[in-house]
């Protein structure tokens, strides 16, 4: 039980603590564009099209944007804690935007995790039901926007998203049980890998 109870105030600590900073960085970043700039990103399709046209610049000012972060509490967060956190390179979204250019995509399903972190807890797959409970409990109350748990081949994960706007990019919070984390990653690159064959990268 106390095993129970720390992962799920880890969690919950570590959630408030990236929409703090989600919604700091999201008023440094937005407030200076104008909300007439802005498009709601579940109605943007990733294509030849006026709001997309909008929408990509953005993209790429928010990529560079991420680097002026305020590293030390996310480093403080990776001294304490089983916890990683990465800001999608260039190269990455914008291959990412060329394979789904045109398909009838839209940003906010395809341009998730330009923020992503990854949080791994001993015994925290077992209590699946008390973490979905505590999610909706921190989704009902704003902080996070959404979440779901993945089950891919040997890939299990649960993962969150902040977004405190539809028309602001979202960042992504993934949560990993450590019996599976070998497992998770052995995945993940199997994925990454069959994705660059689709691609067409080397």
């Amino acid at each position: 039980m106390m095993v129970l109870m720390d992962n799920l105030v880890i969690i919950e600590e570590v959630a408030i603590a990236l929409k703090d900073m989600y919604d700091a960085f999201s008023i440094e970043f937005y407030t200076d564009l104008g909300q007439e700039n802005l498009k709601n990103l579940k109605h943007v399709e990733i294509g030849e099209n006026e709001n997309w046209c909008q929408v990509e610049p953005l993209v790429r000012q928010y990529v560079h944007f991420l680097r002026k972060l305020d590293i030390l509490q996310l480093n403080q967060l990776e001294y304490d804690l089983n916890f990683q956190y990465r800001i999608k390179a260039v190269t990455g979204v914008s291959t990412k935007i060329a394979y789904n250019y045109g398909k009838h995509r839209y940003v906010s399903k395809i341009i998730n995790d330009l923020f992503g972190a990854r949080i791994v807890l001993s015994g925290i797959e077992a209590q699946q039901e008390r973490l979905d409970r505590l999610l909706q409990r921190l989704k009902d109350g704003q902080v996070i926007s959404r979440y779901y748990t993945r089950h891919d081949g040997k890939y299990h994960a649960t993962h969150c998203y902040f977004q405190s706007d539809n028309r602001y990019f979202p960042w992504e919070l993934q949560i990993w049980d450590k019996n599976r984390e070998l497992k998770n990653y052995s995945e993940h690159v199997r994925h990454e890998k069959e994705r660059h064959m689709q691609e067409g990268i080397d």
